[in-house]
């Protein structure tokens, strides 16, 4: 009797092994599995935007609109009175920048300051064609360009020269005249913004 418990233990348990050796057999069924990994990459364009007076200074501390040079036996140096007329020049550099630039110059009076009406600006050379604006109607037009983008330094700079003149006024007269701005200090608020240009795509080529 315990011969025939033990055949039967024995048939179970093989019974078992072969279950399991075939679900083992059965997951270890391969197949080609390749995984490459990779990554992206990009590098982020520089920016570099400078305005100043002039090439090489840093700010606007040095525009001086009294510097034009007239005879000293006419006029002293360094000051400006009505018959005189100059310029200045707005430097915008963006050398070392990997992008476009637009830029806008606006420009202010400062507190206390007002010009004569007979006092003109302009970003063109002041003629009898182009005679100019007043202060207050010359800054209600902000000054708008770009520089566009070039690894070549001096491609990247721009200079915006404005213009003033101070004409005599063809109506002065003892009561009507241009006294009350004997003296007076003015002085010219300056704004450069930058932005990058908005990229555009290339167009695709014909095939």
């Amino acid at each position: 009797m315990k011969k025939k418990v033990y055949a039967a233990r024995l048939g179970v348990t093989a019974l078992a092994l072969t279950l399991v050796t075939t679900c083992l057999m059965g997951s270890t069924l391969a197949r080609y599995v390749t995984e490459v990994t990779g990554s992206a990459s990009a590098t982020v364009a520089k920016w570099s935007f400078k305005a100043s007076e002039a090439e090489g200074s840093t700010n606007f501390t040095d525009i001086d609109l009294g510097r034009t040079a007239y005879d000293s036996s006419t006029i002293k140096a360094d000051v400006i009175a009505p018959g005189t007329s100059g310029s200045f020049d707005i430097v915008i550099d963006g050398t070392g920048s990997e992008v476009g630039i637009d830029y806008e110059i606006k420009l202010e009076a400062a507190t206390d300051t007002t010009f004569p009406n007979d006092m003109v600006f302009s970003t063109e050379a002041i003629t009898e064609a182009k005679p100019g604006k007043s202060f207050s109607e010359f800054i209600n037009t902000a000054i708008e360009g770009s520089v566009n983008q070039s690894d070549v330094a001096e491609a990247m700079k721009e200079t915006v020269t404005i213009y003033w003149a101070w004409d005599f006024g063809k109506n002065d007269t003892a009561t009507a005249n241009d006294n009350d701005y004997a003296g007076k200090s003015w002085e010219i608020g300056i704004t450069v913004t930058g932005k990058q240009t908005t990229p555009t795509e290339t167009p695709a080529s014909a095939s």
